[in-house]
């Protein structure tokens, strides 16, 4: 299992392209019932077949040959020369993904052929075709346009510039020129066309069904344009738009045509004009507009119409209008893409006629290539296997002929020949009373026994029959009626016979040897639907028939509401994605539905009958010991039972999956038990996702070490127990700020794991390594003396020393300081004890020289002077809690400028009545990461208390007001977004705001204090940099900071007006910044003598002591606001 699951951008792409292929598969399901619907039902059987088989054998040659041909690396740009089927093991999963989506084009390619050569071509003869298009002729001319898709080696008509986004000619024009080939060398179907005749039309077995295929193709043709976009973009919804359009334009302009040509909405010219206007969009569904999109689809159904009229005019017979729908249509969709399309979008270089005379030269190698090799296949494949079957194969049917599929009927009219053959009228057939044709057997057996009775007694049996009987002669005359006749058609025999029986049944329920239903609306305006079944006899010399009415009202209804229960059932059963297995009393398998065979391993056929502890079979997750079969429970106990812990599910291949699982006995309505049902669930992917989130929770993302959480909870349970000897070991990385600040936190983040890495080398399996946060580590040894903890900790220094970190050309030496604790039961700690400790032994290594190791004793005057440090942190959380943090101002003064200067807002404590400084609680409020906090709670008070000031008009002469920000804050992404939220919310005018960022913090940060800059412009603020000149790349750095002032730092303004090298100093930064329009604040102002430098210098703002000192915000409020802010 991954040690994380992250979805990025490959797994979507791979995600979509996948699901894509799953709908351009919908479009296989499509090509089968429209082509078994358009042909006779005699010959659907085989047509299906010959849809299954072609894809099967598509994919597997494909795999085999094909893809490798296609997409492999690039010879000479004519074949692909790898990844045929024994290398795509090794691929990699994008590889894998592409050929499962290539390898719907090629099925498709192939199907095409199918529908064309129907009804007429044998099953073998068509195998051998779909075996050499998926692994030639397909493959070959798919290389020349699309070569290249993995490797970036295109094929020769790529790299002319051919363009054909989803294959309008690489698939259905390839596809459409075979079949061509194919229904010239094998000819029209028998009784097709006759000479001097209209071409006879063939009635097409299920038209719904032919339609239903259409709505597929379509639904599949999302996948077929949207997937071939290899990745989620922007375009899909366009593409998908225009695929959609580009149907309807085909449907609407075959159906106006059909009307045109032929006085009638022809069924056939609806269902190819959408797959004409499906096809003429492919090449180009990328870069064209809607309306484009329509306009081809328009063109294409009317193409499709106008070929397809003229193939019967030459006696071409296309038995689905598979070379009008396909070749044309992708013929005319890359032909006109040149002039559609938008050529920005295509960057392709070439103008549009020189576009076009590509696309030309690809639509006439693509005939020459494709009609050329399927010709001469099948001239050589004539000379040993027929490519088409006898005229009695024909005549009898493909599905009895090739595939041997009778069916009832079949045998029934076989059996009746035989008895008008024997003349044996006492032989009877063997009828299933629950199906129609056995209804019909059952109705011709009495039919038979009532002739052999004496006429009186059929007469009495017939008078006294509650169903209707009704006789008329050839010419339609009734000739009797019996009283359940009557009753059921509500009409008197005397005055009915000698009328025409059409009075009483429509001619379609007249034909014999049949059984039809017959809905009648009766006088008191209710429904009722009568079953009919007609027999021929022989009275004397005139031929005459007789029907059989019977009421079936009630049967109909109760059917329709079977049906719809049963039918919703079985779709909820097959939906559903829990696995449900259902036997009987006797505990065989009754059902089991598609997830219970995937997780079992047993289909339906297999485990029907089959007790069902041999297809459902349990063992204790824990032990592997076998379960007790759940449905045999229930058959025992009679209550349901329900499983409280996972277990594995043994499946057929012995393979194991953890399940949870529930039984509940099935009872009829008066409560005798019927059989059970078990419904389980895959538990796999909830129980890897429950560890990996364990996983995450407890573990630090960057360097895949125990989290500080995970560690203290480590901690708490060693320090816990009573005995052993443990160290716990705090690391501080030395100089690792450098290379963060340096290269940048990429570099930061490498640095962490090469240490982190390092940890685990020198650490025991039974050893405990974590990352406490930022450049601090922790490592706790249990069972370990102290003398032990010393050499792992002097080595882990000693490697840490002798490391060499480079990036980017840079090398840097880092140190590591080391501070040790010793845990034992004779001087127990609680967690925050033994964590400051050993914080505080650190913080001594680090004092003493850094890159060392200190172990913690109580007694130790270094870790005294650190314990009181260790103190602020609780003053400062009770800071924090309690609201005694102060903010006080300092003026800034104007000496050589136009504006009145600002004011500095600046931070104290306030504890028992004292002040104070932040010089005391600052470095420790860093250390101990208080930076963010501290700073959110500035901000805030800040921006109150101005915003009541503003609202009451009450500001003092100072409209501008810094504020520091520290940058621990400026590292914080929450921060900043909260920061330009707060400052939006606050509306204060323009120029009321001045935040003033660190010359090293800015440097740190640069872009994102860049982004912070920029955005917090917009609302009016200004920005400062503060103590500039203290780095070395100030100046480098200065022009790509859009910032107002620069505030010098003191160290150069104490001593300007007598040290020449701090005026010159000051001088370079006030000269810089006048060169970019930044103003200059001269900081630490204590001297009347050091102003009149400044003044003489030309600098524009100064602040000191000699100035003003700070006062709270409070006294500036006047009278009326006291408290605020805190």
């Amino acid at each position: 299992m991954p040690a994380t699951l992250n979805l990025d951008s490959s797994l979507l792409d791979m995600l979509w392209v996948l699901w894509a292929a799953a709908l351009v598969f919908v479009m296989q399901a499509g090509f089968l019932c429209l082509e078994a619907g358009t042909t006779r039902t005699k010959n659907a059987i085989n047509v299906a077949m010959k849809n299954v088989a072609d894809f099967a054998i598509a994919v597997s040659v494909f795999w085999l040959v094909g893809f490798g041909l296609m997409f492999g690396d690039s010879r000479h740009g004519l074949i692909g020369t790898t990844l045929f089927g024994w290398q795509l093991e090794a691929s990699s999963h994008w590889v894998i993904t592409v050929f499962i989506f290539q390898a719907m084009f090629c099925a498709t390619a192939a199907t095409i052929v199918s529908g064309a050569v129907a009804e007429r071509m044998p099953f073998l003869a068509y195998t051998w075709t779909a075996l050499w298009i998926a692994l030639v002729i397909y493959p070959v001319f798919g290389h020349w346009a699309w070569g290249g898709l993995l490797d970036g080696a295109e094929g020769w008509l790529g790299a002319l510039g051919f363009v054909d986004f989803a294959g309008s000619t690489v698939v259905h024009s390839v596809g459409g020129w075979v079949a061509l080939a194919a229904v010239l060398c094998i000819g029209p179907r028998k009784g097709r066309f006759n000479h001097g005749k209209p071409p006879n039309a063939f009635p097409s077995g299920n038209l719904p069904l032919a339609m239903l295929g259409a709505l597929f193709m379509i639904l599949g043709w999302f996948g077929f344009n949207g997937g071939s976009t290899l990745a989620v973009t922007e375009q899909i919804p366009s593409i998908i738009a225009n695929t959609v359009l580009g149907a309807v334009g085909g449907i609407l302009s075959g159906m106006l045509m059909g009307l045109r040509t032929r006085r009638y909405a022809d069924v056939m010219y609806a269902i190819n004009g959408a797959i004409a206007g499906l096809v003429a969009v492919t090449a180009s569904a990328h870069v064209i507009s809607l309306s484009a999109a329509f306009g081809l689809g328009a063109v294409s159904g009317v193409l499709m119409v106008l070929t397809s009229e003229w193939l019967l005019s030459k006696h071409i017979d296309d038995a689905v209008s598979a070379i009008p729908a396909h070749l044309v249509a992708g013929v005319w969709g890359t032909l006109a893409l040149p002039w559609v399309a938008d050529l920005t979008l295509m960057d392709s270089g070439l103008s549009r006629s020189a576009q076009f005379g590509v696309q030309l030269i690809g639509v006439v190698v693509c005939g020459v290539w494709s009609f050329g090799s399927a010709w001469l296949l099948f001239r050589i494949t004539r000379r040993f296997l027929p490519i088409r079957v006898s005229p009695d194969a024909e005549k009898m049917g493909l599905n009895l002929a090739e595939h041997g599929a009778k069916n009832e009927l079949n045998q029934l009219l076989e059996h009746m020949r035989q008895h008008e053959q024997q003349g044996d009228m006492r032989q009877r057939i063997e009828a299933d009373p629950f199906t129609e044709v056995g209804e019909i057997a059952a109705s011709y057996n009495r039919v038979t026994a009532a002739l052999e009775s004496a006429v009186g007694h059929t007469r009495v049996m017939l008078r006294n029959l509650r169903d209707g009987v009704i006789t008329w002669q050839a010419d339609g005359t009734l000739t009797s009626l019996n009283p359940g006749a009557e009753q059921l058609f509500e009409v008197d025999a005397k005055q009915i016979i000698g009328q025409p029986v059409s009075q009483l049944l429509s001619t379609r329920s007249l034909s014999p040897g049949a059984r039809h239903e017959v809905k009648r609306r009766c006088a008191d305006m209710q429904v009722r639907y009568l079953e009919v079944q007609v027999s021929e006899g022989a009275s004397g010399s005139a031929s005459e028939r007789s029907g059989m009415v019977r009421d079936i009202t009630e049967r109909k209804q109760l059917q329709e509401q079977l049906n719809r229960e049963r039918d919703l059932a079985r779709t909820t059963l097959a939906s559903i994605g829990d696995g449900v297995i259902t036997c009987d009393a006797s505990g065989n398998v009754t059902f089991i539905n598609a997830e219970a065979k995937r997780l079992t391993g047993w289909t339906l056929e297999e485990a029907m009958d089959k007790p069902i502890y041999m297809v459902y079979q349990l063992l204790e997750e824990a032990s592997g010991q076998p379960l007790n079969n759940p449905a045999r429970q229930v058959l025992t106990q009679l209550t349901p039972v329900h499983s409280t812990e996972h277990c594995l599910l043994v499946n057929r291949e012995h393979s194991h999956t953890p399940i949870q699982h529930s039984a509940s006995p099935i009872r009829s309505r008066s409560g005798i038990t019927l059989g059970a049902v078990v419904v389980f669930q895959d538990v796999s992917l909830t129980r890897q996702l429950t560890e990996q989130l364990s996983y995450q929770v407890s573990h630090d993302n960057l360097t895949d070490l125990l989290n500080r959480r995970a560690f203290e909870s480590a901690l708490t349970a060693l320090l816990n127990r009573d005995d052993g000897h443990h160290v716990l070991c705090y690391l501080d990385l030395d100089q690792f700020k450098i290379v963060n600040d340096t290269c940048g936190h990429l570099a930061g983040d490498e640095l962490l794991r090469q240490v982190a890495l390092k940890l685990k080398n020198h650490v025991r399996s039974s050893d405990i390594a974590a990352r406490l946060g930022g450049d601090e580590f922790a490592l706790l040894l249990p069972d370990c003396g102290i003398e032990r903890a010393l050499t792992i900790a002097e080595a882990l220094r000693c490697d840490i020393e002798q490391y060499r970190f480079s990036w980017q050309g840079h090398t840097f030496g880092i140190g590591v300081s080391i501070g040790l604790v010793e845990l034992n039961a004779t001087q127990p700690m609680q967690l925050s004890q033994a964590l400051h400790a050993s914080d505080a032994a650190c913080y001594a290594a680090k004092e003493a020289g850094r890159n060392r190791i200190h172990c913690y004793q109580p007694d130790d005057h270094a870790l005294l002077e650190k314990h009181g440090e260790l103190q602020w942190v609780q003053r400062l959380q009770n800071g924090l809690d309690n609201d005694t943090f102060r903010l006080f101002a300092q003026p800034i003064t104007a000496i050589c400028a136009d504006g009145p200067g600002y004011r500095e807002i600046l931070l104290r404590l306030e504890e028992q009545g004292e002040i104070v400084a932040p010089g005391s609680f600052l470095p420790a409020a860093e250390r101990y990461h208080f930076m963010v906090r501290i700073d959110r709670w500035v901000i805030r008070n800040t921006l109150a208390w101005l915003g009541d000031q503003n609202h009451h008009t009450t500001l003092p002469s100072y409209s501008l007001w810094g504020i520091n920000l520290s940058g621990a804050s400026l590292s914080d992404a929450d921060f900043c977004r909260d920061l330009i939220t707060q400052v939006a919310m606050a509306n204060l005018p323009h120029g009321t705001l001045c935040f003033e960022i660190t010359e090293s913090t800015a440097i740190a940060q640069l872009s994102r204090v860049s982004e912070l800059i920029a955005t917090l412009k917009e609302y009016g603020c200004r920005f400062a940099l503060d103590d500039f000149g203290t780095g070395l790349s100030s100046f480098s750095y200065l022009k790509q900071l859009p910032v107002d002032y620069l505030k010098i730092d003191g160290n150069f303004i104490r001593n300007v007006h007598q040290d020449p090298i701090d005026r010159a100093m000051v001088e370079a930064i006030h000269a810089v910044g006048k060169a970019l329009g930044i103003e200059t604040i001269a900081e630490c102002v204590e001297t009347q003598s050091t102003l009149d430098t400044l003044h003489h210098m030309g600098i524009n703002y100064a602040q000191g002591f000699l100035l003003g000192r700070p006062e709270p915000l409070t006294h500036m409020a006047g009278n009326r606001i006291k408290v605020m802010p805190r």
